[in-house]
């Protein structure tokens, strides 16, 4: 990599033509050179990467966000110091910010990946509402895509969850609407690493990622490589090219039960007369929309449980994650 900082404090940059410049530019069709964009940044190889691969394929107005998990002591620390002097070396504006996710997780009663994931998203909306974007570019990857769909078959999430993300996806955060860009999901972590030791670029190793503790973490370590033993590595583009195809599936669902999972109250009624298959996709969609975040077959099934109860002179009521709950009253479905 050949970089010169200019004095008027933009960047120059020699680009060498490489394979995965494309494929980022056919990702992020539609969105000018001219855009500002957020750059979710962790310091480890895929989204050290993603920054470095937004620059060569000539994007220059790009923030460098940060969040601090602080869930590695001095390694947290020395993570945000990374990215903070990548930031300055490559004269991007950067934005940082840490947060206590473990006591966020107990207090709120969720997992710490939960935890993590709403707080990094805050942080996230908060930036881009500062610097007057809405798009975020996050670095997740082919490998991740393949963990997710896999994980989500494991918890029984249906074709929702076997879409695995979405290249493009939007959300709203405390108020703040962002478009969720991830132009790295048909690329593998071996084409990143091959381009960072190809342009020698540094970026920090992650160790906790190598410890089978987490339930993605024995996924990635433990069933993944011997699936990949007994089958070879093929297996991983299947699972993508499936992702995408059921994604076009998912789409043509979610166009009829996001209108109906939009409302903030169900009709028992309305919901008894869906198909099971609609049923199903509208009771996940309404629980995603109201912020109840780790949705599965399970927390489907139980919210289903109430169409098929009695109705009695009581409230009907189950239990979800986040200490939330779904209740059924006079004919009525709603989340408290």
């Amino acid at each position: 990599m050949n970089l010169e900082l200019r004095k008027a404090g933009k960047i120059k940059r020699d680009i060498i033509p490489y394979p995965l410049i494309p494929k980022i530019e056919e990702e992020l069709h539609g969105i000018s050179l001219r855009q500002k964009l957020i750059v979710a940044v962790s310091g480890g190889a895929d989204s050290v990467a993603i920054l470095h691969l937004l620059l060569d394929a000539g994007y220059r107005k790009l923030v460098v966000a940060h969040f601090n998990h602080r869930l590695r002591g001095r390694a947290s620390a020395a993570d945000a110091a990374f990215v903070e002097k990548l930031s300055s070396k490559l004269d991007l504006p950067f934005e940082g910010a840490s947060e206590d996710v473990k006591a966020k997780a107990k207090e709120e009663k969720l997992s710490i990946e939960t935890a993590a994931r709403a707080a990094r998203y805050e942080f996230l909306a908060f930036i881009a509402k500062k610097h007057r974007t809405h798009r975020i570019v996050l670095a997740h990857h082919a490998d991740d895509q393949v963990e997710t769909c896999f994980f989500n078959f494991l918890r029984g999430s249906g074709i929702a969850g076997l879409t695995g993300m979405k290249p493009l996806s939007r959300r709203s955060v405390e108020g703040i609407d962002i478009e969720l860009h991830r132009p790295l999901l048909g690329v593998f972590k071996s084409e990143l690493l091959e381009y960072l030791k190809a342009r020698k670029i540094p970026f920090r190793e992650d160790t906790s990622n190598a410890v089978a503790e987490a339930s993605r973490n024995k996924l990635r370590l433990k069933v993944l490589p011997l699936i990949e033993e007994c089958f070879g590595s093929s297996f991983k583009t299947s699972i993508v090219r499936n992702a995408r195809m059921l994604a076009d599936e998912g789409e043509l669902l979610s166009s009829l039960s996001l209108p109906i999972a939009a409302n903030e109250k169900l009709s028992v009624k309305l919901l008894r007369e869906l198909h099971p298959a609609l049923r199903r996709r509208v009771l996940h969609a309404w629980l995603k929309c109201h912020g109840v975040e780790e949705t599965g077959y399970t927390e489907v099934e139980l919210v289903g449980s109430l169409l098929r109860s009695h109705e009695t002179s009581g409230p009907a009521k189950v239990n979800l994650p986040g200490n939330r709950h779904a209740r059924r009253r006079a004919g009525i479905l709603f989340i408290e």
